[in-house]
């Protein structure tokens, strides 16, 4: 494939094959408690996971930052509470802004979408989690692309 129709098969690919499968993904639920979430994004060594109802649905995004922001605005000083996480829930503290995109999304679609994000949920049409798509995997497709066409340019040159 020569140059442009190469770039546009690309950026016009579906994301499918980039997906890394939900059961390869930390996952929290909304009524888990913000000590629980706290302590599964640091075991994990994360800083944050999608948030997951039971019906398997994604309700937003929770990371480190979320939780101390919370706690920070439930405290009436400039220090946090650490006991209080256990009492409550990761719905309070979760970032909803970032709801999940099609598996049958574009590249380009997908790649703006993550320009601002290191991943983004991936569902089915009746809205369920099915995984996530990172930015690695997407630069990481995007770098192969350039060798190939830098190789293609080289041994036309020979």
């Amino acid at each position: 494939m020569k140059g442009q129709n190469r770039t546009n098969y690309l950026f016009s690919k579906e994301i499918a094959p980039f997906i890394i499968p939900k059961e390869q993904v930390v996952v929290v639920d909304p009524d888990w408690s913000l000590e629980r979430a706290l302590l599964v994004l640091t075991r994990k060594g994360t800083t944050s996971v999608p948030v997951i109802n039971q019906e398997e649905e994604v309700e937003g995004i929770i990371s480190k930052t979320d939780i101390l922001d919370f706690m920070l605005t439930q405290s009436q000083s400039s220090e946090i509470d650490f006991s209080q996480l256990r009492k409550h829930k990761v719905r309070e503290a979760m970032n909803q802004t970032h709801g999940g995109i099609l598996a049958n999304s574009i590249f380009s679609f997908a790649f703006e979408v993550l320009v601002n994000r290191s991943y983004i949920p991936i569902i089915d049409v009746k809205n369920k989690f099915i995984g996530i798509l990172t930015r690695k995997v997407m630069m990481e497709k995007v770098i192969e692309y350039f060798q190939e066409e830098y190789l293609q340019t080289i041994s036309k040159l020979k």
